[in-house]
């Protein structure tokens, strides 16, 4: 039985750019576990400013504290995605397989959370808009979700964009260094 090749440079760099994809998944939610009783003291702020009750929000079911899926489902997908790197760095067959299934999974799920992001102010306000309650019809979403933004430390654009060109560079970039002649041939 011959001793199996070295680990070539590019799947190297594939292993660790999982690490970097599972480190800015983890990011977002780890900035929202630490200023999320801000935000949503703000938000509540401005439920008061627009002279209605504070409690308008958790009456009916909105939170801008990070909690539940908002905090596991990240986390849960940076742990997955690290221990894929993790296989790929001891050189199991099976990291990448799997590497190719993940990636484009996690680049999907990525242009989702662009998307629902980018749509929020429209989702809030359609919300307010249907509620039953007159007090949350006459809530100002964009202004709420302005000054729950507002609350979060001013650097946290600047890491959603790099958040976003790591998981959108380290995907095509990991699907495509484990595609190359010798990512295959180390794992034959």
């Amino acid at each position: 039985m011959s001793a199996k090749p070295t680990r070539p440079a590019s799947l190297t760099i594939a292993a660790v750019l999982h690490f970097a994809i599972a480190l800015a998944f983890a990011s977002i939610p780890i900035i929202g576990l630490l200023y999320g009783a801000d935000v949503q003291a703000a938000a509540e702020a401005e439920v008061v400013r627009q002279g209605q009750d504070p409690n308008l929000l958790a009456a009916n079911g909105l939170a801008f504290d990070e909690h539940g899926v908002a905090i596991w489902a990240p986390f849960a997908i940076a742990a997955a995605i690290a221990a894929l790197g993790l296989i790929l760095l001891a050189g199991k067959r099976i990291g990448r397989p799997l590497s190719f299934i993940a990636l484009p999974l996690v680049l999907a799920g990525n242009a989702l959370i662009m998307a629902s992001n980018a749509t929020a102010n429209a989702k809030v306000q359609s919300l307010f808009d249907a509620a039953d309650d007159a007090a949350v019809r006459s809530l100002d979403a964009a202004a709420i979700l302005d000054a729950a933004f507002a609350a979060y430390p001013a650097w946290l654009p600047a890491l959603e964009g790099v958040r976003f060109a790591v998981v959108i560079t380290g995907c095509v970039l990991g699907v495509v260094l484990l595609a190359l002649r010798p990512a295959r041939a180390y794992f034959r």
